[in-house]
C-alpha cells in the first residue's frame, strides 16, 4: 500500500482497497487517544474513501466533535500522541496530521468537524454520492488526473484548479444525500 505525499506536491496513486483497513486502523487509535471525549462519530471521507478513482494517498478521517468546546482538549489528546496541529480549515473543521518520523511525508489528516454541521454532511454527502455515481467520479478523476500532470510541485494550484468542479459536486453530492435519506430512511 502506497501512503503518503511530501508537503507541498501532489502525486496520485490508483485506488488501493487497503486505504479502508488503514482508515480502520486509524480510527481504532484514535478512539483509543481520544477515549472519554465528547466524539460521536469516526468516519473515512477523502479521495482514499472513493472506489475506482485516483487519490493522493493519504487517509482523511473526519472525526464528529460536539462542538468547539472540545477542541483545544483533542487538541492536546493530539499533540501529545505525536499529531501536528495545522490550524482551523473553516468555522466547524479543524485539522491535524501526522506522517512518518523525520520525514516530510503527509500520511494522514484528521478532520475535528462539528457533529451535524454542514462541514460534516459535505464530507459524507459526497463521498457518498461520488461511489454511488460513476460518472460523477469519473469526471473527478479525469480533473485529478490533468490537473497533477500540470501542477505536480504546486499543491495549493493544484487545490485552487479543483475547487470549482468539487463545489459544483458538492451541490449535486447534497442534493442526492438529501434525497436518499427521505426516500430511504
Amino acid at each position: 500500500m502506497e501512503l503518503g505525499v511530501v508537503e507541498g506536491t501532489v502525486r496520485l496513486a490508483e485506488h488501493d482497497p487497503a486505504w479502508a483497513d488503514e482508515a480502520k486502523r486509524m480510527i481504532a487509535y484514535l478512539k483509543e487517544i481520544l477515549v472519554g471525549q465528547d466524539i460521536y462519530d469516526y468516519q473515512h471521507v477523502g479521495s482514499t474513501s472513493i472506489r475506482n478513482i485516483p487519490a493522493k494517498p493519504i487517509i482523511d478521517i473526519a472525526v464528529a466533535i460536539k462542538d468547539e468546546s472540545v477542541v483545544e482538549k483533542c487538541r492536546k489528546s493530539m499533540t501529545d500522541a505525536g499529531f501536528q496541529y495545522l490550524g482551523e480549515i473553516s468555522a466547524d473543521d479543524w485539522m491535524y496530521f501526522t506522517g512518518h518520523p523525520g520525514q516530510n511525508d503527509r500520511t494522514h489528516h484528521i478532520h475535528f468537524v462539528t457533529a451535524g454541521s454542514e462541514a460534516w454532511i459535505y464530507y459524507l454527502a459526497y463521498r457518498d454520492y461520488l461511489n454511488a455515481d460513476q460518472e460523477a467520479a469519473a469526471k473527478y478523476a479525469a480533473l485529478k488526473r490533468e490537473l497533477t500532470e500540470k501542477y505536480k510541485d504546486q499543491r495549493r494550484t493544484y487545490h485552487e484548479m479543483k475547487v470549482p468542479l468539487i463545489e459544483e459536486l458538492q451541490k449535486e453530492a447534497i442534493r442526492w444525500w438529501r434525497f436518499e435519506r427521505e426516500h430511504n430512511a
